[in-house]
C-alpha cells in the first residue's frame, strides 16, 4: 500500500530536490499542486523530472495511489527555478 502521510507546501522529494510550493482546491474537487525543480534548470523544461514532480505533487491528497490523473496544468520559470502546476483527481467514490 502507499504512503498515506500527506504532504504539503513546503514538503519536498526525498533526494530533497523537488518541493510542493502551493496547493489550492477548485471548484471541481480539483487540486491544483505546483512543485518547483529547484535544481535551477533556468528556461531548460526539456531536461526535467516530469514524472518524479507529478509522484511530488500526487502525494498532496491522502492516498496518491489512488488518484486518477495529475495532469500539467503551468510551466513556468520564477527565481531561477523551473515551476510546473499539476491538477490532481481524485477517483470518484
Amino acid at each position: 500500500m502507499g504512503d498515506t502521510v500527506t504532504k504539503a507546501i513546503g514538503d519536498t522529494s526525498r533526494d530533497g530536490t523537488l518541493q510542493i510550493m502551493d496547493t489550492n482546491w477548485d471548484s471541481n474537487g480539483t487540486l491544483e499542486v505546483t512543485v518547483r525543480d529547484s535544481v535551477g534548470a533556468g528556461n531548460r523544461i526539456g531536461g526535467l523530472n516530469i514524472p518524479a514532480m507529478r509522484r511530488l505533487a500526487r502525494t498532496a491528497l491522502m492516498y496518491p495511489e489512488k488518484t486518477r490523473s495529475a495532469r500539467v496544468t503551468n510551466r513556468f520559470v520564477a527565481d531561477g527555478c523551473i515551476h510546473i502546476t499539476f491538477a490532481v483527481s481524485r477517483l470518484a467514490r
